[in-house]
């Protein structure tokens, strides 16, 4: 007797054998977005906007991704600087007192969450929550759509266009598209880090350490802003503090942490009590395709947390009474698979200025040049060696985008959008950050719709231009010829 009708299976040496299955459709839409980030919620809002049925996936109960799950609650380019979806987005989140708009962009997790909620569903797009992406439909060279895993069971969603907005490509590498992971001459990827929120802080004290240590601090300004009227933090540094919490033992000598990095906003009458997320741990050597690894890095990355609370309690003036509020949702994954797509974004074209025929995105980031920030190398980041986390003073820059970053050869109707694009690890630093990923979701639901209208004719040859009419009515630049003179000056 099964009476939940699970499926018998035999075992063969190593492998479990299931019989064929059938499975139900949940629903059949124009477009399906897979993963509820920042790249995912602009997604599925210009899908729908643009007249697609959409649904997106998430396997959280909440939207907003790294942006809330793993507490990256921070953009490192001025409010001025961001355009179309992140522009609306994150002046909605302002204006309902959830994010800071100064020199940095800074918000509220949970205001987060809320809002990310309500834009997706004002746009008519369909949120589906607690649902895990198993594996691509596929027929004929094409995706038709996914199966999934909720607590409804497994069962198939169906569409005419599929959008890979998981962060790890994991439709995209289901499906077979070729893919690289991390560093191209080793494979190495970028540390994790578990994030947690540090409470009843007093601001004023914080400042006035800051303002008497300058010379302890990253010296770009970017990344020593302490705005207490406008509530905006962001300050890398304090590394002679982890120095002396090593000689001390409050940290262990090996520990690869070698500075503090804290962000947040908090409302002027919160100054003395603030809370801000610290983003100091790190875990190298750890691959987020790999459950073991990201179980590893949760653990190694909660024990530094622990340390590192201790420090600043301890050395920091305005953290005698700090406590450890909260802890992110999921570790912070910062790099893993990408696709090698139609076109493979590299350095040397953003350091050349390339323009492309089917440039659909204009990027603004912060400068890193050559620096390879968060490197895979074990304890480099923060170190007397890494000029980038001491010295460097960084300009703003900006890059075309090509659609076809976006578009792996094949199977045909799928679209991905986040930091598993088509690019190279030296390129990801610029383009992995959230007002980034945010343009290019923006731009696959954008051509998402456009699939849904015309499902063969433009996927085999995308109308560039009637693409870029439509992204440029909702204010993205998608040439540095079309980007907005104000912004550019």
């Amino acid at each position: 007797m099964n009476p939940y009708n699970c499926p018998v299976f035999h075992i063969v040496q190593d492998s479990v054998v299931l019989p064929e299955s059938r499975l139900p459709v949940a629903d059949r839409v124009d477009v399906l977005v897979c993963g509820g980030g920042v790249a995912g919620i602009a997604a599925a809002v210009t899908a729908a906007r643009s007249g697609a049925r959409t649904c997106l996936i998430e396997r959280a109960g909440f939207l907003g991704g790294t942006a809330t799950g793993s507490s990256m609650g921070l953009i490192v380019i001025p409010a001025q600087e961001l355009v179309a979806f992140p522009r609306e987005f994150f002046g909605r989140l302002a204006r309902e007192h959830g994010a800071g708009l100064g020199d940095v962009v800074p918000w509220d997790i949970e205001a987060y969450k809320i809002v990310a909620l309500d834009v997706l569903v004002e746009s008519g797009a369909e949120p589906l929550l607690y649902t895990w992406v198993s594996e691509p439909l596929m027929r004929n060279g094409r995706i038709e759509g996914v199966i999934v895993e909720n607590k409804s069971g497994r069962q198939a969603i169906l569409a005419r266009c599929v959008i890979d907005a998981t962060g790890d490509g994991d439709v995209a590498a289901r499906a077979g598209v070729p893919f690289v992971k991390g560093r191209e001459q080793d494979g190495q990827m970028r540390p994790m880090t578990v994030m947690g929120r540090i409470g009843n802080i007093d601001l004023t004290r914080f400042k006035q350490y800051i303002d008497t240590h300058p010379d302890d601090l990253s010296q770009d300004d970017g990344r020593r802003v302490v705005d207490i009227e406008h509530g905006i933090v962001r300050i890398d540094g304090f590394f002679s503090v982890v120095e002396r919490a090593k000689k001390d033992g409050l940290l262990d000598a090996d520990m690869p942490v070698n500075y503090l990095r804290f962000s947040g906003v908090n409302p002027p009458e919160r100054s003395d009590r603030a809370l801000l997320i610290c983003n100091s741990t790190r875990v190298y050597g750890v691959d987020g395709t790999s459950a073991r690894d990201v179980t590893r890095a949760e653990i190694e990355g909660r024990h530094q947390l622990r340390a590192i609370v201790n420090v600043c309690r301890r050395y920091l003036p305005g953290f005698e009474q700090a406590f450890l509020a909260d802890t992110s949702s999921f570790v912070g994954v910062r790099e893993t698979r990408r696709i090698r797509g139609r076109y493979t974004l590299t350095y040397d074209d953003i350091r050349a200025h390339k323009r492309f025929d089917d440039a659909v995105i204009v990027m603004t980031s912060v400068d890193y040049g050559t620096a390879d920030i968060h490197a895979p190398d074990h304890g480099h980041e923060g170190s007397e060696q890494d000029a980038w986390a001491r010295r460097m003073v960084l300009p703003i820059m900006r890059f075309e985008f090509p659609l076809s970053s976006l578009l792996p050869q094949s199977p045909s109707h799928l679209i991905v959008a986040g930091r598993c694009v088509s690019m190279t690890h030296d390129v990801d630093k610029f383009a992995r950050n959230m007002a980034p990923t945010g343009m290019m979701g923006q731009a696959a639901g954008a051509f998402a719709a456009l699939i849904a209208q015309r499902p063969d004719a433009a996927w085999i040859d995308p109308p560039i231009a009637e693409l870029r009419a439509l992204l440029e009515a909702q204010g993205v630049p998608t040439t540095m010829q079309a980007y907005p003179t104000e912004l550019a000056a």
